[in-house]
């Protein structure tokens, strides 16, 4: 089994827990409130702006990730400046001391988030609450077009991995779900400040 068919198969369980935590009832309702959307914005912010740091620290072993044209901060910055938010000060260490091949585990979950991100566009769409707020956001686009070239260009990465590695990528994907789990948790009992 190649690394991208064990990272689907054995995180798949993880992925619809987490999933199913980040609002998707009201999502795919139409009943979405312009709070549980922010949320979700400092989420993803939070864990882009880990992620994005960490990897910089690795430059050569990303360097086939094009870690500049895949950068996820800077919409989410602009997303939620456009709802008067930001991101709560909360676990900016994140990915600290993790190698560049648990990094790839974690960028797996990330990448995956954006093939996601045009179905859950057209859902937030649902929500008449969230109209105004959407005709500017940026993150749910994702890539646009170039979507399935980022994935395949990412399957390749996974691809040239040596299978002694391929452990370490999946265990670290598992965790990274259950990070975004956590930040869920987090971020809600830290009330994120939106205003």
């Amino acid at each position: 089994m190649s690394l991208a068919e064990r990272l689907r198969h054995e995180t798949r369980a993880l992925h619809e827990e987490t999933e199913q935590l980040l609002y998707t009832e009201p999502l795919r309702s139409g009943t979405l409130a312009p709070e549980q959307y922010t949320h979700l914005m400092q989420i993803h912010g939070l864990f882009h702006h880990a992620l994005e740091t960490a990897i910089d620290r690795h430059p050569v072993f990303f360097e086939g990730y094009q870690p500049d044209e895949r950068r996820k901060s800077a919409w989410l910055a602009t997303d939620l400046a456009a709802l008067d938010a930001s991101l709560p000060d909360l676990r900016p260490d994140l990915f600290a001391d993790w190698s560049p091949v648990e990094l790839l585990g974690a960028a797996y979950v990330g990448e995956g988030s954006m093939l996601g991100g045009k179905v859950v566009f057209h859902h937030l769409q649902k929500s008449p609450a969230l109209q105004p707020l959407l005709q500017n956001a940026r993150f749910y686009r994702g890539y646009g077009p170039g979507m399935m070239d980022k994935w395949k260009a990412f399957g390749v990465l996974l691809a040239a991995r040596p299978e002694a590695e391929h452990d370490t990528v999946v265990e670290a994907a598992k965790w990274t779900f259950r990070t975004y789990q956590k930040l869920f948790r987090l971020t809600l009992t830290e009330k994120p400040a939106v205003g």
